[in-house]
C-alpha cells in the first residue's frame, strides 16, 4: 500500500486539501516526497512539519518553510535557509563561525554567493576539511586561488587541483610539481607538532588530480601516459585537445580503462580506430560505436557482429539525410535498427522502418512520434507484447491501443510500467493498474495525473483505516 501512497504524493493532480491526510495515512517516505513537492504550500509546509520524521532540511532548503519560522538553533538548517537564498546575510554568517567544522565545511560546499569575506574566511579555516571544502568552490577569487594552490596540506591541494573553476596556470603549476612550496602537512601529521618528514605522495595525488581535471593545460601530462597508477592516463583519454602524438600511446595502453576511453575521442584518427576496434576487450569496441566520428563502414562492420546500445549513437545522429537513406536500406537488421534510434528522423524513413519485419527494427522506431494512430497499431498487429513497451514510449499513442494493450493477459511487467505512465492513458485503465502485482506499475498509476481525485480520496481514507487498525 505504501508504494500506492507514494505514487499519490508524487501525482502532480494531488488536491491541496489531500496533503495532509496523505502524510498522516503514509510513512516517513510519503512524507519526504510530500516535502520535496514543487507546489507545496507553506501552510501544508507547516502542517507536514507536526510530523517528528519530516525532513526539515529538505523544507527548508526548498524555501517551503519561511526565514522567520526557520529553527536557529539548528545549523544545519542555517545552511540550509542560506542555500534557498531566505536568511539574511548576517544569519549566513553564523555557521561560518560555528565550532563544529562538518558545518562549516557544508556552508563552504554547498551555498553558492556568500556574503563578502565569508568565503575567505572558509578558505583560511585552521580546519582542513573546510579548507578543501572552499577550494571546491566556483566562486574563488583570484587572489584566493593562489593561496589554496600553496596550501600547506595536501587534501586542500588536492581538490583545488580538482576544480574545474581553478585558473590553468595554477593547475599547470599543481601538475608539474604539486606547487610551490611543497606541503608540508597531510592526514597523518595534521595534528602532530612535527610534520612527516616526506610528502612525496601527497605531492603525488595533487600532481594525479590536476592531470584528471579538463581545466588542466595539456603541455604537461606526456609524463601520465606511463604513470604506474595506469587509470591515471584514462582519466584525460578522452580530451580532445590532447597533442595527436598521445593517441598512439594511448591506444595502445595496458590498461582497458585507457583504451576504452580514448575510443571514445573524436580526434583519434580511423586507423587507430580499426585497431581499437578489434580490442578482444567488449567495452573497447563498444566504446568506438559510440565515437561520434566513427566511420560509418566501421561502424556498420562493428554493428553486425557486436550487441551495442538501444540508445542512439552519437555518429548516426549526426548522418546526413543520404546517409540514413542508405543505411535504412541495408541488408543487415542490426544496421536497419541503428537508424530507426534516431529521434529526429524524417519521415519518409520512419514510416519506410515502421514497416521492417525484424522486431529489433520495430522496438526502436516505435517511438518515433512522427508515426500516426495506424502504423502503431500495426507495428503491435505485427509483433504483439514484445514492442507493447517500446509502442508505449510514443508520445502520440492513443488512448485506444494503451487499453488495449493493458488489459492484454500477455503484456509484460515491464510494458506495463511504461504504459502506467503515459499521459493518454485513461482514467479507468489507471484506476485497474493499481490493482496490479508489480509495485512499480501500481505506484506509477497511483502517480498519474488522470487518476480520478475520488480515487485518490478512497485510497487514502483505506490506508488511514489500515494505520488505525495496526
Amino acid at each position: 500500500m505504501q508504494n500506492v501512497l507514494a505514487g499519490l504524493a508524487d501525482n502532480p493532480a494531488l488536491p491541496e486539501r489531500l496533503v495532509q491526510p496523505l502524510a498522516e495515512a503514509g510513512d516517513e517516505d510519503v512524507r519526504l516526497l510530500l516535502a520535496r513537492r514543487d507546489d507545496l504550500t507553506e501552510t501544508r509546509a507547516r502542517a507536514l512539519r507536526a510530523h517528528d520524521d519530516v525532513d526539515l532540511w529538505t523544507l527548508v532548503g526548498n524555501g517551503r518553510i519561511p526565514w522567520a519560522e526557520v529553527p536557529r538553533d539548528d545549523p544545519d538548517l542555517l545552511v540550509a535557509a542560506a542555500q534557498a537564498g531566505i536568511a539574511p546575510e548576517a544569519a549566513v554568517r553564523e555557521p561560518a563561525a560555528h565550532p563544529d567544522p562538518q558545518v562549516r565545511g557544508e556552508l563552504a560546499l554547498y551555498v553558492t554567493g556568500l556574503p563578502s569575506g565569508v568565503l575567505a574566511a572558509l578558505a583560511r579555516d585552521p580546519e582542513p576539511y573546510v579548507a578543501e571544502c572552499a577550494a571546491q568552490s566556483a566562486e574563488l577569487s583570484g587572489g584566493l586561488a593562489e593561496e589554496l594552490a600553496r596550501h600547506p596540506h595536501v587534501v586542500v591541494r588536492v581538490e583545488f587541483a580538482r576544480n574545474a573553476y581553478a585558473p590553468p596556470a595554477l593547475l599547470a603549476a599543481l601538475l608539474a610539481d604539486g606547487g610551490h612550496p611543497a606541503p608540508s602537512r597531510c592526514d597523518a601529521c595534521h595534528r602532530r607538532p612535527e610534520p612527516c618528514a616526506d610528502h612525496a605522495p601527497g605531492v603525488r595525488r595533487v600532481r594525479l588530480a590536476a592531470a584528471a581535471n579538463p581545466a588542466t593545460p595539456p603541455g604537461g601530462l606526456e609524463e601520465f601516459l606511463d604513470a604506474e597508477e595506469s587509470w591515471a592516463a584514462g582519466e584525460f583519454a578522452e580530451r580532445t585537445d590532447l597533442p595527436d602524438h598521445f593517441h598512439p600511446r594511448l591506444a595502445a595502453h595496458p590498461d582497458a580503462y585507457v583504451r576504452r576511453t580514448v575510443a571514445r575521442n573524436p580526434r583519434v584518427g580511423e586507423p587507430l580506430l580499426r585497431m581499437l576496434a578489434d580490442d578482444p576487450d567488449p567495452g573497447i569496441r563498444r566504446a568506438v560505436a559510440e565515437n561520434p566520428a566513427v566511420p560509418l563502414a566501421l561502424l556498420t562492420a562493428l554493428v553486425e557482429r557486436e550487441r551495442l546500445p538501444r540508445e542512439p549513437l552519437p555518429r548516426i545522429l549526426a548522418a546526413t539525410d543520404a546517409e540514413l537513406s542508405e543505411l535504412a536500406a541495408s541488408r543487415v537488421a542490426q544496421v536497419r535498427a541503428l537508424v530507426a534510434a534516431r529521434p529526429d528522423l524524417p519521415a519518409a524513413q520512419a514510416v519506410r522502418l515502421a514497416a521492417d519485419p525484424d522486431i529489433g527494427v520495430a522496438r526502436r522506431i516505435a517511438p518515433h512520434p512522427g508515426l500516426g494512430e495506424e502504423r502503431l497499431a500495426g507495428l503491435v498487429e505485427r509483433h504483439g507484447p514484445p514492442v507493447y513497451g517500446a509502442v508505449a514510449g510514443n508520445p502520440g499513442c492513443p488512448a485506444a491501443l494503451l487499453r488495449r494493450m493493458a488489459r492484454d493477459a500477455d503484456s509484460v511487467r515491464k510494458a506495463l510500467r511504461v504504459i502506467a505512465v503515459h499521459p493518454a492513458l485513461p482514467p479507468d485503465v489507471v484506476e485497474e493498474l493499481l490493482a496490479d502485482p508489480d509495485r512499480r506499475v501500481a505506484g506509477a498509476a497511483a502517480a498519474h495525473p488522470s487518476l480520478p481525485v475520488g480515487t485518490m480520496e478512497r485510497l487514502i481514507a483505506r490506508a488511514a483505516a489500515r494505520r488505525r487498525a495496526s
